[in-house]
């Protein structure tokens, strides 16, 4: 299963691109790169129908004994949740040590019912006590 989950990530990491992001309030660590699969221009190119890999590098600035993750679509001001597993600690090792650096991998499927359109995704990985490890915004586009 080991072996499995290091091919994955090391896939993943071959297959996704930098991506410039805002940072909208990473408190309780720092983030040192992302990645995200078909995001070789921006707007992020979302396909309806595909996967999209998320990889998220940063230095936990204290102990998190447990962490969340939670993704909303902003659409003409108007959060709207994105359906993703809220357990981020099984897409990192949790524990963390203050300190630490952490990678973050978590895939996503973009539903072919999603509508084609422009839109702001944010996403955030909170620890124990819902304050944000990270939290970014990035341009996208679903499309076909």
């Amino acid at each position: 299963m080991l072996s499995y989950a290091i091919f994955s990530v090391l896939v993943l990491a071959i297959s996704a691109t930098p991506v410039v992001y805002k940072d909208c309030g990473s408190v309780k660590g720092t983030i040192n790169s992302i990645d995200v699969s078909s995001c070789a221009t921006e707007p992020c190119q979302f396909r309806r129908g595909t996967n999209i890999s998320v990889t998220i590098n940063f230095k936990a600035n204290e102990a998190v004994t447990g962490a969340s993750t939670v993704v909303h679509g902003i659409i003409a001001g108007v959060r709207v949740p994105f359906p993703v597993p809220s357990d981020a600690c099984k897409d990192m090792a949790c524990p963390i040590a203050s300190g630490a650096s952490v990678a973050y991998s978590n895939v996503v499927y973009v539903e072919p019912v999603y509508p084609k359109i422009k839109l702001v995704v944010q996403w955030e990985v909170r620890d124990q006590a819902g304050q944000d490890l990270v939290c970014f915004v990035i341009p996208v586009e679903i499309s076909d």
